[in-house]
């Protein structure tokens, strides 16, 4: 038996890919999340990180579905991919549930801030963007269509963030689906109305 040979490509990073299945059925996350490696005839595998329990697999990867870890997390704290659909919303209201409370004297750290995948009862939405993640020139962006403008627009994703890269003060960011597992939304999204 021989044992094939794998190189890591951009070892630091985390992507995601769709997991290739081969003469078995797909399991129900057909996602992989980890590093990207390439063999020597040119296929490239994701380590997967998802198995769990300190358990990795490496599974074959669909490459056109091959999007970077943003390094952002949306309001239930999920990793946001290139490819990603996601909704912004910015609100205003409920500061009580918004500023972390002060420490006591003796405490050493802030406690953690509430951050938001939906806007909070009793806060006013103020605006929702849906857009789709996309990285140009060593940043990401979120792609979206304006009403306004009646074209598509881009704006930088970490607009939306504060520095622990979780939603902003007054955002609320929720992942709610990606590009290739529902090309209905996407097309949607992005207003790609096919007549």
């Amino acid at each position: 038996m021989m044992l094939k040979r794998y190189h890591t490509i951009y070892p630091q990073n985390i992507f995601r890919a769709q997991i290739i299945f081969k003469n078995v059925a797909p399991s129900e996350d057909k996602w992989a999340e980890g590093v990207l490696c390439r063999d020597i005839e040119g296929r490239f595998s994701i380590v997967n990180r998802k198995v769990g329990h300190g358990e990795y697999a490496l599974d074959s990867v669909y490459i056109d579905t091959l999007g970077l870890a943003s390094g952002f997390k949306d309001g239930n704290e999920k990793d946001i991919f290139e490819g990603d659909i996601i909704r912004i919303c910015r609100f205003a209201g409920a500061e009580a549930e918004i500023l972390p409370p002060a420490p006591a004297e003796d405490d050493e750290e802030l406690p953690p801030r509430k951050v938001y995948a939906d806007v909070p009862e009793g806060s006013e939405e103020l605006s929702q963007l849906d857009g789709v993640v996309f990285m140009n020139g060593g940043m990401f962006f979120v792609q979206f269509y304006d009403e306004a403008s009646k074209c598509l627009n881009a704006l930088p994703l970490y607009m939306f963030f504060g520095f622990d890269m979780l939603p902003a003060v007054g955002a609320a960011v929720k992942v709610i689906g990606n590009m290739y597992d529902d090309e209905e939304l996407y097309s949607e999204t992005l207003n790609l109305k096919k007549e």
